[in-house]
């Protein structure tokens, strides 16, 4: 299998087929950024995205905590969507974000808050018995 053969198999299982095949048509574009994207099917995905040791939960928890210290909100949506598909739970998320608030800082915590809030009530996640919803900071 090609890298490109192998990351385009990755991000299909990690973001499902529509985002995939947007992503695997930009890198086979001869359009600016084709090179990029490319980059990302072949390394990001294929290559690291792949490697055995972690699973995709634990690989999109990893990257939203470090989208929230870099405070990329686009990137931590996309990410704890990733992480609710393939099974991570709510207060997994949650405790990550406690767990970086003495590293990271309230601003960065609060920055992801109306992201990961928006994303629980378009699942409906806010109506299980073990979430409460998130009724803000200030």
């Amino acid at each position: 299998m090609t890298p490109r053969e192998k990351g385009n198999a990755a991000t299909r299982a990690l973001m499902g087929p529509e985002p995939s095949e947007r992503l695997a048509a930009a890198a086979a574009s001869s359009t600016f950024g084709a090179d990029i994207a490319g980059y990302a099917v072949d390394h990001v995905f294929g290559d690291i995205w792949t490697r055995d040791g972690l699973d995709q939960p634990r690989r999109s928890l990893i990257t939203m905590t470090v989208m929230v210290a870099l405070r990329q909100p686009h990137e931590f949506r996309l990410h704890m969507n990733f992480a609710l598909d393939h099974g991570m739970k709510l207060r997994e998320i949650e405790e990550a974000l406690i767990q970086m608030l003495p590293y990271v800082g309230f601003p960065a915590i609060s920055n992801v808050l109306p992201i990961a809030t928006k994303i629980i009530a378009e699942r409906g996640l806010d109506k299980t018995a073990d979430y409460a919803g998130h009724r803000g900071l200030l």
